[in-house]
């Protein structure tokens, strides 16, 4: 384990959000390995603890009791010690020491980083510190460019999934299987030239089966099937599960989701790499619970805020039967709050909500921010987090689900034609750092 000692903070620096995660300092980008151990979650991530720009990276490491408050903890993975480019990649915990690597009573956790090559590293202490496998052997290699590999679990065969992204042909990814996660056989590649960065495979509950969504850095996804050594879809284009112009240093990129949660729950965590404060950059998005479900247009993931959140909600305030028509209406806000509205839309061509930016639902082409957004029985649902220089907003239930770094300032309606809100609560939202 390597320290750095980073600068003292009480974590009020101008910009630095109260609930979304951001490392105590310097350089953030990608989630790396999310996992949950012995009822502690813990946050990986790719980290240069001596600058604010992306530089030498290191694995930083963050840990929780409830995804929701977060305590800076050492190093991870640090360059001076472990082999190879320790670039962004999954991790899972070795329930069943099919590795054969435990040695005391911690189950071992199984990490993978590396380029144009994966590389192995294992925790026996509960993932504080972390040993290169074989002295940092690339386990296996990829053709062309590759990166980003991610373990996956899969019941019905028994085995271990890894995918990496490559750019052999064109990009893609490749799969890989295991019975040990030390010697992996190649499997299949999977093709797209939208496929770029940062794959995930998440197996889903779905109508008392389960279904697998693999999808990339941006979030762009397809739902389909995992056969033991080959995805399978009948999709001809993907989704997406933030609905923004998502990119690598955008409001949403390189999302995972979280390894070894108990009764399916599955829950991500992304970057957000839009701000920077005078001793960090970047943050991560706060966590959403994934879910699929059916729709009129057929299987598509929804993402809702997790439940913890409950943890930092004040007092609320609630209004009922608000209308605003072809006019501006006022709401108080703090600098960090929580909103949520049911809204009767059927008169209304056009809805903005101002909360640091202009959120725009638009009635003629029923539509938020550009992602369609349908209003059932004439209303939508808005549920909005809006953080310091941190903005999610879910509509629907999350049915579209977008996120952003901005300046929040003031809380305005403003309505072309007439909207009805029927419901509108507003929460003042506690900070995270203790």
């Amino acid at each position: 384990m390597t320290d750095f000692p980073y600068p003292e903070t009480n974590y009020q620096e101008d910009a630095r959000g109260q609930f979304h995660f951001s490392t105590r300092a310097g350089w953030m980008n990608d989630v790396n390995a999310p996992l949950y151990y012995r009822g502690v979650f813990h946050l990986y991530y790719q980290h240069n603890p001596f600058g604010l720009v992306w530089d030498t990276m290191h694995w930083g490491h963050a840990t929780s009791t409830d995804l929701v408050h977060w305590t800076q903890q050492p190093i991870a993975l640090d360059p001076k010690t472990h082999p190879g480019d320790l670039w962004s990649g999954g991790g899972v915990v070795d329930t069943g020491n099919a590795s054969g690597l435990k040695a005391g009573d911690d189950d071992p956790i199984v990490v993978y980083s590396g380029t144009n090559g994966v590389t192995v590293f294992y925790s026996l202490d509960g993932g504080a510190t972390f040993t290169a496998y074989a002295d940092g052997k690339k386990v296996v290699t990829p053709g062309g460019t590759s990166r980003d590999p991610k373990v996956f679990r899969d019941p019905a065969s028994g085995h271990w999934g890894m995918v990496v992204w490559s750019d052999e042909g064109g990009n893609g990814a490749d799969f890989y299987t295991s019975a040990n996660l030390l010697d992996w056989t190649f499997g299949s590649r999977y093709p797209a030239e939208w496929l770029f960065e940062c794959p995930n495979m998440i197996r889903m509950p779905i109508d008392g089966g389960h279904r697998w969504v693999l999808h990339d850095g941006g979030g762009n996804y397809l739902v389909g099937d995992w056969d033991g050594t080959a995805f399978h879809t009948d999709w001809t284009a993907p989704q997406k599960i933030n609905r923004t112009e998502t990119h690598a240093g955008g409001g949403y990129y390189a999302g995972l989701t979280f390894e070894n949660l108990p009764d399916d729950r599955i829950v991500s965590m992304a970057w957000q790499g839009e701000n920077k404060g005078s001793i960090w950059t970047g943050n991560a998005s706060f966590p959403v619970d994934l879910t699929l479900r059916r729709t009129d247009d057929g299987l598509r993931v929804f993402s809702t805020p997790i439940p913890e959140l409950a943890l930092l909600r004040g007092e609320p305030q609630t209004w009922e039967n608000l209308t605003v028509e072809d006019g501006t209406h006022q709401l108080p806000a703090t600098d960090t709050y929580e909103l949520e509205a049911t809204i009767d839309v059927r008169d209304a061509r056009r809805l903005t909500v101002k909360a640091g930016r202009d959120i725009v639902y638009d009635g003629e082409q029923q539509t938020l921010d550009g992602a369609t957004l349908r209003p059932v029985d004439g209303r939508i649902t808005l549920h909005l987090l809006v953080d310091r220089d941190q903005l999610d907003v879910f509509g629907n239930d999350g049915a579209v689900y977008q996120s952003y770094n901005v300046r929040p300032c003031g809380l305005e309606l403003i309505a072309e034609g007439r909207a009805v809100v029927e419901r509108v609560t507003i929460c003042r939202l506690g900070s995270i750092w203790r």
